[in-house]
Formats: C-alpha cells, sequence, structure tokens
C-alpha cells in the first residue's frame, strides 16, 4: 500500500513548515485518486508515485483506484459527475482528456468544460515495437507483410481511441495497408500478450517499453515522434522512414471536477512540485526519456485546448479509420 497512516507530530510539523498546506485547510478527509487504466501501466505507476508523496505532504490518505475501461474516459466521467469538494481526484491521460474530444461524438463528459486541469505531470514519446522473437527485422518488413496479406498484421492498445489506437491507425493511412486491432483495458494488459507473441506490434511509450527493450523482450523498430529521442538517438523516426507526420507522444497530469476551488488547485500544484522533487518521482521522470511537465492550473487548461485542436485535425476529418 502506498499511502501511509497515522503521520507523527514531527512529520505533521514537517509538512506544516513547508507551506504546502495550511491548517484546517484542504484536504480534510482522505483523497481517492481514479485512474482510467489497469494496475501496471504508465498512468497508474504516476498515481500512485504521486499518492504516495501527496499523503505524506498533506497529511491525508491519497488512494488510487483504478476504473479501467472505455479508453479511460469511464474514469475521467466519474470526475467529472463528482463534488468539487477535493475529496475525489483523477490521473488523467492524453486519451480521455484529449484524444477522446476529438474522437467520439457521444462522450458523457466535456475534457474542457466538466473537469479542471490542476498539474500536468510527465510526456512520454511512443515507440514503435514488435516481440523480440518477431520476424519483422524493420518497419518496412512489416508493411511488407501488412500489404501481402491485408490485415494479418496485429497492433495492440490500450483501448479503442488511446493514442497506441491513434498512432498505429496514422502508420497503416500513411503507409496504405491494414492491421487488426486489438485492443485491451490498459497498457499492462497489451504489453503482456505482445512479449507472447500473440500480436504482432505496437506503438508505445517508452516509459512502459524501455526496460523490456533493454532486456531483450521487445525490439524497438522506430521512434514515434517527430524527432529522436535523446536516450535512443541511433532509433530513427517513423517520419526519418517515409510514413508522414506521426507524432505519437503521451502526458498524464491531476485533474479535479468542474468547479474545483482555486485554493485546492493552488494547494495540489504545490503539492505535485514537491512530490516531483521525490527520489522515488525523480526515478521515474528520468527513466526510459520521459520528460518532466510543469503546466499548473490555467496554463495546463490552455494546453489542454491545444491537444484537442489538434487531434481534431488528425481525425475529424475522416481520414483516419479507427
Amino acid at each position: 500500500m502506498l499511502t501511509r497512516r497515522g503521520l507523527g507530530g514531527v512529520a505533521v510539523a514537517s509538512v506544516m513548515a513547508s507551506g504546502v498546506r495550511a491548517q484546517g485547510a484542504w484536504p480534510t478527509r482522505p483523497v481517492r485518486m481514479l485512474v482510467g487504466f489497469a494496475p501496471g501501466g504508465f498512468a497508474d505507476i504516476v498515481a500512485r508515485a504521486v499518492a504516495e508523496q501527496c499523503t505524506a505532504l498533506l497529511g491525508q490518505n491519497f488512494v488510487v483506484e483504478n476504473r479501467s475501461g472505455a479508453s479511460g474516459t469511464i474514469a475521467a466521467d466519474a470526475v467529472a459527475k463528482a463534488a468539487p469538494d477535493g475529496s475525489v481526484l483523477l490521473l488523467g491521460h492524453s486519451t480521455p482528456n484529449a484524444v477522446a474530444a476529438a474522437l467520439f461524438s457521444n462522450l458523457p463528459f466535456d475534457p474542457l468544460k466538466d473537469l479542471t486541469p490542476v498539474a500536468q505531470i510527465a510526456v512520454h514519446p511512443h515507440l514503435l515495437v514488435v516481440p523480440a522473437a518477431s520476424p519483422f527485422r524493420t518497419t518496412a518488413d512489416l508493411i511488407a507483410a501488412a500489404k501481402v496479406r491485408p490485415g494479418a498484421v496485429s497492433f495492440c492498445s490500450a483501448g479503442i481511441g488511446s493514442v497506441h489506437h491513434t498512432a498505429c491507425s496514422m502508420l497503416a493511412q500513411a503507409a496504405g495497408v491494414e492491421f487488426t486491432h486489438v485492443p485491451y483495458r490498459g497498457s499492462a494488459p497489451a504489453m503482456a500478450d505482445l512479449i507472447a507473441g500473440r500480436v504482432d506490434m505496437t506503438i508505445e511509450g517508452i516509459n512502459t517499453v524501455g526496460q523490456m527493450i533493454a532486456d531483450g523482450r521487445l525490439r524497438a523498430l522506430a521512434a514515434g515522434t517527430l524527432d529522436r529521442i535523446a536516450v535512443l538517438p541511433e532509433l530513427t523516426t517513423l517520419r526519418e522512414q517515409g510514413y508522414g507526420e506521426i507524432d505519437a507522444a503521451s502526458w498524464v497530469g491531476v485533474f479535479g471536477p468542474a468547479g474545483l476551488p482555486e485554493e485546492i488547485v493552488v494547494t495540489m500544484g504545490r503539492a505535485v512540485d514537491r512530490a516531483m522533487e521525490a527520489p522515488a518521482m525523480q526515478r521515474i521522470m528520468t527513466s526510459g526519456g520521459t520528460i518532466p511537465a510543469r503546466r499548473r492550473g490555467a496554463e495546463f487548461r490552455a494546453f489542454l485546448a491545444l491537444e484537442i485542436e489538434r487531434y481534431k485535425a488528425v481525425l475529424g476529418d475522416g481520414k483516419i479509420a479507427l
């Protein structure tokens, strides 16, 4: 269990001295932090690290609750409908909080109107990967097989409409081929089946696949970003390989319901700033090419609005079939 109970007087005094939380201020009771994906994925890992640090900093338990399904939108919708008292927060992700707004006409919440952006935490680039035992040694090999047998090459994702799904669909469109999509309820189960060879490939976050590449379970074929990734400088991008302007990267951040009081937004933002200085968070931020993000409050909201428009430009014209 990552949360801690019974903070002693010395710990409480330390928290008070930090200036993160004033006497009698939020939170006055335990806080639930919802995650829209299964345990073990990047969003879940970040949520648990943030919860642990905020428990210590703010003197109340922050408890992670996984509500996977519908590409993370089930958890986001639950937070959108929660009371804006700070008792329920969301560890949001670019899929339910940006991609979904461009993809689904029947989304039960509006990411901009029904949620309060609090603090963006991290951005992580994505890689095109295949199992270590895959016969595909290059992206060209994979595309050639898909051209010979349309639909024979499969890819996994963390759910319909996820960044992984949209990126693989964009690659199929750019290459003029057809892939078969196999959606999962989060990255962790998707990676298990990819490593086992039950699916052929995916475009997944470097924080998720970096160690799997290092220990020989997966093979990277390309960087899914416009520019090469600093920790893998020899890995060419899909753009360099001739597959268009694909820019696959995910981000995570904290959200609350609409109408979340400004004092809670500020307190949580400061707590996230402090949490990111902790060794456990530093390990997550610096491992495998993840990029720390410092957008808070209004700046985070402005970024979110731009992200939604960016995905609408890619997905809203009907050229990418999902």
